[in-house]
């Protein structure tokens, strides 16, 4: 049995749901999508009408879980032993979306989709810097090569999933799925990267893709310093680069320099042409600052 499961929060994903929906029926497969409302704020009428479908449970959660633990609570109630997991502000880029899924199911114990971004003329000026952002770096992730992981579109086999589980001590925004991914590995199980992708539709503003910049970031530095060697995450080039910063004793300045550039940086990011390079100095000073005062607090 295939289950499909779509955490959501502040946003309307009745499309995405209908979409799975049809190409489900016509794959003739035993299936369920669960839609879990995670203590949203603001709430969709047409959210609520997926449980007049046929095999989609929609929920509405009678607190707010977390990132983290939503998806775990939807393991434990999800009855297939394929999991399907989708983030909510996707859109479906292909109509045999689930037959491909279904056709490398077995390949692997963790298959990827990837991602990819709406066409530029139908992006607001608010949301350029996650767009090209997206387009940049993120979209490097539907290569078969490569390292990262990122959970907004995956299969991965439930028995493989219950072994690890999502680490719910990580709060807000980000990198959760990076230690997802990490503990993955370093258990053996075999990953394949397909050409699967989902369409990112839900873009945020600058003001908001910076503080979820941080917030990843908060919580990076958090696991790297709690559970893990800092080596384990050098498939990330910020963890890596500031490591090979640190030991050349550089940390404290680069840190230091973050608090006198990081608002001239900012007016960039937030400005008609953000500098992905200017992104990626303000992510290692940023890493650096927090990296430092988590230990002088200890």
């Amino acid at each position: 049995m295939l289950s499909i499961l779509i955490p959501t929060y502040n946003f309307d994903c009745s499309k995405l749901c209908k979409d799975l929906h049809s190409q489900a029926m016509k794959l003739g497969v035993d299936f369920e999508i669960r839609v879990y409302d995670d203590f949203s704020t603001k709430k969709f009428d047409e959210n609520k009408l997926l449980g007049s479908l046929n095999n989609v449970i929609y929920k509405e959660l009678p607190r707010n879980y977390g990132r983290s633990a939503v998806r775990n609570l939807m393991v434990d109630e999800a009855l297939g032993r394929y999991l399907i997991f989708l983030d909510c502000d996707g859109e479906i880029a292909s109509t045999n979306f689930l037959s491909i899924y279904n056709k490398f199911r077995d390949d692997a114990d963790v298959i990827c989709g990837g991602r990819i971004y709406p066409e530029k003329d139908k992006i607001k000026k608010r949301h350029f810097l996650h767009w090209i952002y997206g387009n940049k770096r993120e979209s490097r992730c539907n290569r078969s090569n490569a390292k990262s992981f990122m959970t907004n579109n995956f299969m991965i086999k439930k028995d493989v999933f219950l072994s690890t589980r999502f680490d719910e001590s990580m709060i807000g925004y980000g990198h959760e799925d990076t230690a997802f991914g990490i503990e993955l590995k370093k258990k053996g199980y075999k990953f394949k990267v397909i050409k699967n992708p989902i369409i990112h539709i839900g873009l945020y503003d600058a003001n908001d893709f910076i503080r979820n910049t941080r917030n990843s970031i908060d919580n990076l530095v958090m696991i790297v310093d709690q559970k893990y060697n800092m080596e384990d995450f050098f498939d990330i080039k910020l963890v890596k680069t500031y490591f090979i910063i640190n030991k050349l004793g550089l940390g404290m300045f680069c840190a230091f320099c973050f608090r006198l550039i990081s608002p001239s940086i900012e007016k960039n990011l937030q400005s008609k042409y953000p500098n992905l390079c200017l992104l990626d100095i303000y992510k290692l000073g940023y890493y650096s600052m927090v990296y430092r005062n988590r230990k002088a607090n200890r």
